[in-house]
């Protein structure tokens, strides 16, 4: 019984903390459950803190919709909200976030044509990148030239279901690829991708996309992971420079 009252409070402790609570934040939220509501100094006993440190938490969380505080007999009462009501909470939240979606996706496009460049730092960076394009390109295309390996080397598991996935989506790619990558590049036609290899002499480690708006440049050689270049004209010179390389590779 022990145990699994262990694994419910730890797995609560990491739903909360999931929710952007702190751990402080977590213990003192669910010692309030426990409780069923009390006065700060009793509530920092229950979870071994000093009284003068539980009341900004105590205001933090209500602040994230997770205690509410009331007077009774002129002593100041902390109780938990109901897990249900703070699911409706987030909810709601969430539902206002989704509403200003469209407009947030006008504001960020605006960002990138002013700014033009967007480093990548972390390779869950890249795959969240990745994720985007296969929600954003189905049933689309983009080109790509890539060292192939490398580029897989990243994140074996990831790109090789990227790949995948990237067909299944109908997510048509036309490919130069380095020609140390021959052996290994795969040719199912379910992945949707058409390539020329590059004469041997062309040996790299970096991988371009060039899509409709953007280019993203993965290499070792930078000081971050990858970039985004988001400008129109430098879009427009890479998209003509692939189909031109593309045209006189056999």
């Amino acid at each position: 019984m022990s145990n699994n009252f262990d694994n419910r409070n730890m797995n609560a402790n990491t739903a909360l903390k999931e929710l952007g609570l702190s751990e402080p934040e977590s213990a003192v939220y669910l010692a309030l459950l426990r409780l069923g509501g009390s006065i700060a100094s009793e509530i920092a006993k229950e979870v071994g803190l000093k009284r003068t440190t539980i009341y900004a938490i105590l205001k933090s969380l209500a602040a994230k919709g997770f205690v509410a505080m009331y007077f009774r007999k002129n002593k100041q009462l902390y109780y938990a909200e109901r897990p249900s009501r703070v699911s409706n909470y987030f909810e709601k939240k969430l539902r206002s976030f989704n509403e200003l979606i469209p407009s947030l996706e006008s504001l960020h496009k605006k960002e990138l044509q002013v700014g033009g460049l967007r480093f990548i730092e972390t390779i869950e960076e890249l795959k969240k990148f990745y994720e985007d394009v296969l929600d954003d390109y189905k049933n689309k295309s983009y080109f790509v030239i890539s060292s192939g390996k490398e580029w897989e080397d990243l994140d074996p598991e990831f790109f090789q279901y990227f790949r995948s996935e990237r067909g299944r989506r109908n997510i048509k790619t036309k490919l130069l690829l380095s020609p140390h990558f021959k052996e290994e590049n795969p040719e199912d036609a379910e992945l949707k991708r058409t390539w020329k290899f590059l004469p041997k002499k062309y040996e790299f480690k970096s991988t371009i996309d060039i899509y409709k708006d953007k280019i993203l440049i993965v290499s070792p050689e930078l000081s971050a992971l990858a970039v985004v270049i988001a400008v129109p004209a430098m879009v427009d010179v890479f998209k003509m420079v692939f189909e031109i390389i593309w045209d006189m590779v056999e």
